[in-house]
């Protein structure tokens, strides 16, 4: 409990743009695996899996992300335990550039679990953006759309999140490279807005609009 307060507490103060303080969640992690405590009869938490995934990621540590998903996930419960595997091999492939093995282990995926699904799709949205995927992209977009508007038990402020990750990335669509007026409108709005999803990307995105 007191590992978990205080990740959560490294976690309001990254959202407060405190980025430092990624290292360290990564060392509580650690931590928690090395002493054991974080196993509840000898299984780890799907969600545990992904955020230590993600927090590793940010920090650029790929190849011990990899390590780390080879060698744990077989601690996963059975029933989480491919959907894990497939998802988050697939942030790494999307750290890493390689979107084509991010679209291979996505596309046709469809997560029960609510937090990996929102995620896939986020991480897809980017994808299809990145590699100029447009036709796929705006179905995405519909359908990602829809998802949200179907799914009300989904936390207001969570459905905010992807509502305007989904307006956003059709908004970075229309932007042509170059045209500072549009960027900076949209840098504008971007920064007036609360609840985004995917804050980071959207913001490295249009920083090379802007170049």
């Amino acid at each position: 409990n007191i590992y978990i307060s205080t990740i959560n507490y490294c976690v309001r103060q990254i959202n407060r743009g405190n980025q430092e303080f990624l290292k360290e969640i990564f060392e509580l992690y650690e931590d928690l695996i090395k002493k054991e405590i974080i196993f509840l009869n000898n299984e780890l938490s799907p969600w545990h899996f992904k955020n230590l995934v993600v927090v590793a990621l940010r920090l650029g540590k790929y190849e011990w992300t990899e390590n780390f998903i080879n060698t744990y996930s077989e601690k996963l419960p059975l029933a989480f335990r491919q959907n894990a595997i497939s998802y988050n091999l697939a942030q790494v492939y999307f750290y890493q550039k390689k979107h084509e093995k991010v679209i291979e282990l996505l596309r046709e995926v469809e997560y029960e679990d609510v937090a990996y699904n929102l995620g896939s799709k986020a991480m897809l949205l980017a994808t299809y953006y990145e590699t100029d995927e447009m036709e796929p992209l705006y179905s995405l977009i519909e359908s990602f759309r829809a998802y949200l508007n179907r799914h009300k038990d989904i936390p207001v402020n969570r459905r905010k999140n992807y509502g305007n990750l989904i307006r956003f990335t059709r908004k970075l669509t229309r932007i042509m490279p170059g045209d500072q007026s549009a960027v900076d409108k949209f840098k504008k709005e971007l920064k007036e807005t609360k609840n985004v999803a995917s804050l980071n990307w959207l913001k490295e995105k249009l920083a090379e609009l802007e170049g």
